[in-house]
């Protein structure tokens, strides 16, 4: 917030989810059979950036968290998510799958496209902004399309620049 002429003026800094990747992150076209395969994969991307503290610890948190629940929202997507200490700052990975793999959702599609979303353990408000996010976008099928369209790590990157 900043002053004006004696008027508060609030300014809104908008929120850019490429902030929020990696380089590893963004891994196209993966094999794996489930979900949990996927996680794993993300995971060890972001692990490469040294974003992870302990891998196998958070794919264990992830998936604990998608068994609660399945994160699949229908439309081929997945978003697993979890707060972890096994991280220190909200990230986002994406993998898109060379198979689409049966997931539990309501349209009964199978996922190939699985978004991660992992944060700290404490304070879940910028986490929270973050999947607002992601669930305002992927209401857009042309996001999805895009993702599902890219080749490689640099055009899932590029799908994530062109919406900042």
């Amino acid at each position: 917030m900043f002053w004006t002429a004696g008027t508060p003026v609030v300014t809104i800094v908008a929120m850019k989810l490429l902030d929020y990747t990696t380089e590893s992150g963004f891994i196209p076209n993966i094999k794996c059979g489930d979900v949990a395969a996927a996680v794993s994969r993300l995971v060890e991307g972001l692990a490469a950036d040294g974003q992870v503290i302990d891998s196998t610890a958070l794919v264990d948190e992830i998936m604990r968290r998608e068994e609660e629940g399945s994160t699949a929202i229908g439309g081929g997507l997945v978003i697993p998510h979890a707060r972890s200490k096994n991280v220190q700052q909200v990230r986002v990975a994406v993998a898109t799958l060379a198979d689409p793999i049966p997931v539990p959702a309501e349209d009964d599609r199978p996922v190939d496209v699985v978004i991660l979303l992992v944060g700290p353990d404490g304070d879940p408000r910028l986490m929270l902004r973050v999947l607002a996010r992601l669930a305002r976008l992927v209401k857009h099928s042309s996001f999805l399309d895009s993702l599902r369209e890219a080749e490689s790590a640099e055009d899932l990157r590029a799908v994530f620049s062109q919406l900042d």
